[in-house]
């Protein structure tokens, strides 16, 4: 898929990437297991007892009581993007049928009888189909359902406040801001003019004008948090098509201000669902909230932002918020279960947090926990012409090229329980090219070994260290992304309010209750401090007086349902006695 604006890299796009026995397949291939349980029948009934159809199967509850519309397209694009990732074709059978089924209840005129809320998230569905999946109706079917949206849809697009966070009123058109990103999507792929004029009319100047200019905006109000982080794929988008730099500029400001400003150690934001004004009330939500961040939603908004400007920029930079969203926010989510639960929070108090299920089945998170999941598949490496690089260090494989000109790269590591990263090389024939990995931006030493020759690459942190040569199959890298422990304070307002992390794994003190906190001078010794025992990056608390219980801190993507744990400590506090 391309646009008006050039790509300095590319993904692959849910092709020619394999993920490799470890903590990430793991997780997806019990995803996968999950959603493909859950009957068609159940998903489609809602729709067609709406449209006096019989209506086999049972409701499926919460917020898919009357209808599953609201994650219905969700499902859809997770599907096929998953399906077509894995090879998996019960699964894509699956997608195509749900599809199928669905387009029965849907009467000539195109009206689908959604909101536009669920709306736009079947225009990702549908895009996805067509996509992925390879069905042939998914676009003729959305230019109908478009000239249905066109006629219906109130176009008021008032601005998101703090009064009405989401830009619901006058009538049901919460989150509108987010359609153009779909739309445009579709007209890239179908060339069909309609798409790309009633994407235009959901531009959100108002918000996305705010970052034009700068990465330091003023009066940037608490409105919904997800919403208007998935909005900038919108802008995103409008870039694609019009190659106009303004929109491009937005993008990278905005997410140079939520990284600075929003987000949390976990790399999640949003607490109470809100943008939080950068006075220290992010810093201050730990003392307050339990609801932090919307985490397969947040995850979902961050990915999308991340590799858009990954592939716009070419920049490493983009792929460190994707590392620490694998790893501490949905890698390190409760995973959804068959009947709907889902993990929906993260809770980062610091009194004492835990990980627990949302009170409603089937919420937007478990539409998002799917397509997060799938997602990982295309953000493990890029490319352009002439050069291969690694994203993220995690076991997979990827064929790059076609034919006898293929390069298959195998990656083998235990990141991040260990630093090592080994690349095998495979190939027909020689061949010269660039490869190249991220170095991120808290990794100091990094260094890399071809055929156990130590090589001068340059590994800034923060860049991608490359290495240009003539390449031959069997050809070994060996590379070593040192970790150490910091600090990672919440905000500027509160310096030593502070996660502690090892690499880009955020640390929880687990089994919280009936111990002390982790007390802890500023400009404490970490080293020092924390010994590690393993397995893993795991540390015991080395205290200065005997305590009745050993405290020991682990990856926060360790923490179960509902053990308690602290992610967030205050240096120099005492403790209640």
């Amino acid at each position: 898929m391309s646009g008006a604006a050039a790509r300095e890299l590319e993904t692959f796009d849910y092709r020619h990437v394999r993920l490799l026995p470890g903590m990430l397949q793991q997780q997806v291939a019990r995803t996968r297991d999950v959603y493909f349980s859950v009957p068609n029948d159940d998903i489609l009934k809602g729709f067609r007892r709406q449209a006096g159809l019989p209506a086999p199967g049972k409701d499926m509850g919460g917020w898919a009581a009357r209808t599953s519309a609201g994650i219905f397209g969700q499902l859809l694009s997770g599907m096929a993007r998953l399906a077509c990732a894995t090879d998996d074709r019960p699964l894509r059978d699956k997608a195509l049928a749900l599809f199928e089924g669905w387009l029965e209840t849907v009467p000539p005129d195109g009206n689908v009888n959604m909101s536009m809320y669920a709306w736009e998230k079947l225009v990702c569905g549908l895009v996805d189909l067509r996509l992925y999946a390879d069905c042939d109706r998914a676009l003729p079917t959305l230019a109908r359902t478009t000239e249905w949206a066109s006629r219906t849809f109130d176009r008021s697009r008032n601005p998101a406040d703090e009064f009405d966070f989401w830009g619901e009123y006058p009538v049901d058109t919460h989150e509108w801001y987010t359609l153009p990103e779909n739309l445009y999507r579709a007209y890239i792929i179908s060339d069909n003019p309609n798409f790309k004029e009633f994407a235009d009319i959901w531009r959100y100047e108002h918000f996305w004008s705010r970052f034009a200019e700068t990465d330091e905006p003023e009066g940037v109000p608490p409105v919904h948090a997800y919403s208007h982080v998935n909005t900038l794929s919108s802008a995103a988008m409008t870039y694609a098509v019009t190659a106009d730099e303004r929109y491009l500029r937005i993008c990278e400001n905005a997410c140079d201000y939520l990284l600075r400003t929003q987000c949390y150690a976990t790399g999640g934001f949003g607490p109470d669902e809100r943008l939080m004004p950068p006075d220290g009330s992010l810093g201050r939500s730990l003392e307050l909230l339990g609801d932090h961040a919307e985490i397969p939603c947040g995850s979902w908004a961050g990915f999308k932002l991340s590799r858009y400007l990954m592939t716009f920029t070419g920049q490493a930079r983009f792929g460190d918020w994707i590392e620490t969203i694998i790893y501490n926010a949905i890698g390190a989510a409760l995973p959804t279960q068959p009947e709907g639960r889902t993990f929906y929070y993260g809770d980062y108090r610091l009194s004492t947090g835990a990980k627990q299920y949302y009170w409603h089945a089937w919420p937007c998170c478990s539409g998002t926990y799917l397509q997060a999941t799938a997602a990982y598949h295309d953000l493990v490496y890029l490319t352009r012409p002439g050069a291969l690089y690694v994203n993220l260090f995690v076991p997979s494989q990827v064929t790059w090229g076609e034919g006898e000109d293929a390069v298959l790269v195998r990656q083998e590591t235990d990141y991040p329980e260990s630093e090592a990263i080994n690349l095998q090389l495979y190939m027909h024939d020689p061949a010269t090219f660039v490869l190249g990995f991220r170095v991120p931006a808290w990794c100091r030493g990094a260094s890399v070994v071809v055929n156990g020759e130590r090589l001068d690459a340059c590994t800034a942190a923060g860049g991608w260290a490359t290495i240009e040569r003539e390449w031959r199959s069997g050809d070994h890298v060996a590379i070593r992304i040192p970790m150490e422990l910091r600090l990672a304070p919440v905000d500027t307002q509160h310096p030593d309010r502070v996660a502690l992390m090892h690499g880009p794994v955020v640390l929880a003190m687990h089994e919280a209750c009936c111990r002390r906190p982790l007390l802890m001078e500023t400009g404490a010794d970490l080293p020092s401090r924390l010994v590690e025992v393993g397995p893993g990056p795991r540390f015991r608390v080395a205290d200065t007086r005997p305590e009745r219980h050993a405290r020991f801190l682990e990856p926060f993507y360790r923490m179960q349902e509902g053990w308690p744990y602290r992610v967030y400590v205050d240096l120099g506090e005492r403790w209640l006695y």
